[in-house]
C-alpha cells in the first residue's frame, strides 16, 4: 500500500518534528500488525523556514524514510505549500494508492492508519468506491473535538457544527485536512486543492466538491491531537475594534487574515450568499462594532 504524505511547514520546527515522529511511529505500528505494509514517501514543503526545520528533519530521520523536501520562498502559506508538495507527489512517477494530507502541528495516534483503513473498507463495501477520509482530532488534554469534519446546520448563513466521534464511520459535509486520507481515484478525477486559495479553506472547498461524487467519511474514534489555536470570536472582536482603520485594512490584507480566501469560498460554494458576505466584510473593516453585534446574533 503506497501512501504519499503531504505536509507544509513554516517556522514550526519543534511541532513539525513531533508530528513526523508520531507519523513514523504509527506507520511502524501498522506494519508490525498487518501483512500489507505501508510504503510511505513524505513530500514536505519548507516554505522559507528560518528556524532550521529542513536541517533538523535531515538529521533526525534516516534516509530509508523516503523524505522529499521542497523549498518554498516563504510566501506560499498553507494552501500554496500543500499544493507544491502534492504536485511533487503526483509528478514523481510513483503510483500511489492514497494521499495523506497532514498538518505539521498534528500528532497522530498509533491507531490512525487502522482508523483510516476502516473508513476505506467501509466506503468500498457501502459505496463501491474509494473516498475521502478525515481523522477526527482532539485537544491535547483529550477533552474536546477540535478538527475533523462538519455538517451544515444552515448553509445560507454558513453555519455548521463540528462532529464528534461516535464509534462508527459518519458522513460529513466538509472536512479538515489535519489528517485527511484521499483515495487515488478521487485525486485522479478531482486533482488537488483549487489554485485560487492562498492559505485557508482549501480543504473545506475540496471536500465539499468531493462530497458530490464520493463518500467523505469521519473516523469512528479520535486519531490525533491538534489544539485549536485560533482566536475566539470575543478575543478577535476586541482586537479588531481596538485597531485604527489603517491597521484593520493592513490586517485584512495579510494572507493569514485576508478576506480573499473566504470570498472565493463563498463564490464557489454558496454564491447566493455573496452580497451579504461582501457587506459583512466591509462592516468588519469600517464599522467593526456593528459587525460583531451582527455576528453575535448570527445575521
Amino acid at each position: 500500500m503506497k501512501i504519499a504524505t503531504i505536509i507544509t511547514s513554516h517556522n514550526r520546527k519543534d511541532k513539525t518534528i513531533a508530528s513526523l515522529n508520531a507519523l513514523y511511529k504509527a506507520i511502524d505500528c501498522y506494519n508490525k500488525l498487518y501483512d500489507e505494509k505501508i510504503e510511505n514517501i513524505l513530500f514536505l514543503t519548507d516554505d522559507g523556514c528560518t528556524d532550521g526545520t529542513k536541517d533538523s528533519i535531515i538529521s533526525k530521520f534516516s534516509t530509508d524514510r523516503n523524505i522529499v523536501i521542497l523549498n518554498g520562498d516563504g510566501n506560499l502559506y498553507w494552501a500554496g505549500g500543500m499544493r507544491m508538495a502534492w504536485r511533487a507527489a503526483i509528478n514523481c512517477g510513483q503510483n500511489f494508492d492514497f494521499y495523506l494530507l497532514l498538518n505539521d502541528d498534528t500528532v497522530v495516534f498509533d491507531n490512525v492508519f487502522l482508523q483510516l483503513m476502516e473508513l476505506h473498507n467501509y466506503a468500498m463495501n457501502n459505496y463501491n468506491n474509494g473516498g475521502v477520509y478525515s481523522g477526527i482530532c482532539c485537544s491535547s488534554d483529550g477533552t474536546k473535538t477540535t478538527y475533523g469534519g462538519e455538517l451544515w446546520t444552515n448553509k445560507f448563513l454558513a453555519n455548521s457544527r463540528l462532529v464528534d466521534p461516535i464509534g462508527k464511520p459518519q458522513m460529513c459535509d466538509m472536512a479538515n485536512a489535519n489528517i485527511l486520507l484521499i483515495a487515488k481515484t478521487v485525486v485522479d478525477n478531482m486533482g488537488i486543492f483549487y489554485k485560487g486559495y492562498r492559505h485557508a479553506l482549501a480543504d473545506f472547498d475540496y471536500t465539499i466538491k468531493a462530497r458530490k461524487r464520493y463518500p467523505v467519511l469521519l473516523t469512528s474514534a479520535y486519531c490525533g491531537f491538534c489544539d485549536n489555536d485560533h482566536e475566539s470570536i470575543n478575543i478577535l472582536a476586541k482586537k479588531v475594534i481596538s485597531m485604527s482603520l489603517k491597521e484593520r485594512i493592513k490586517y485584512y490584507k495579510h494572507p493569514l487574515h485576508s478576506n480573499k480566501d473566504y470570498l472565493k469560498f463563498v463564490v464557489r460554494n454558496a454564491p447566493l450568499r455573496l452580497p451579504f458576505v461582501i457587506v459583512g466584510r466591509l462592516l468588519n473593516v469600517y464599522l467593526p462594532s456593528l459587525y460583531y453585534i451582527r455576528h453575535k446574533y448570527g445575521l
